[in-house]
């Protein structure tokens, strides 16, 4: 049976998120191929950039001190699209579900110290032969208001 129209336009959240030194620097271990965790990481792994370790380097850069790279977004922004695929309203049969793919729009840089919520709409329900495809359209702002991230997270799922 495919999802119900009736969803459409759906909404998530808030949810909140604060970012944390060792929070970015964990995600960029453990995606850079290094090992999250003060007690085995003493220094950044090779693939790491150093804005988003190196407090010293990042000081002196563009930013003026640490941020975060444009993965570290899929933490926070998920949370929406997470809460629509189970959300048993929806009826989405998790086993047949695909992560399909997801955009992500950077717009501001994101700090430790920030507080980031992060709120996501249901923008498309279509049916694609014996496939349903549903789409979540997120938008992430920080404590002064401005927009950070937006994001298009969509769902595959099998009949």
């Amino acid at each position: 049976m495919p999802v119900d129209r009736a969803h459409l336009h759906r909404r998530y959240g808030p949810y909140v998120y604060g970012v944390g030194r060792e929070d970015l620097r964990n995600f960029s271990a453990a995606v850079g191929g290094g090992i999250p965790g003060r007690a085995f990481a003493s220094s950044a792994p090779e693939h790491v950039h150093p804005y988003a370790w190196d407090e010293d380097v990042a000081r002196a850069g563009p930013h003026g001190g640490l941020v975060a790279t444009p993965g570290f977004a899929t933490v926070f922004a998920i949370e929406p699209f997470a809460a629509a695929v189970i959300d048993p309203a929806l009826g989405l049969d998790l086993v047949r579900l695909l992560h399909g793919e997801q955009e992500l729009e950077w717009l501001e840089p994101v700090r430790p110290g920030d507080r980031l919520t992060t709120t996501g709409e249901v923008t498309r329900i279509d049916e694609r032969g014996n496939l349903d495809v549903v789409e979540v359209t997120t938008l992430t702002v920080n404590q002064h208001g401005r927009t950070v991230v937006r994001g298009i997270w969509t769902a595959v799922i099998r009949r």
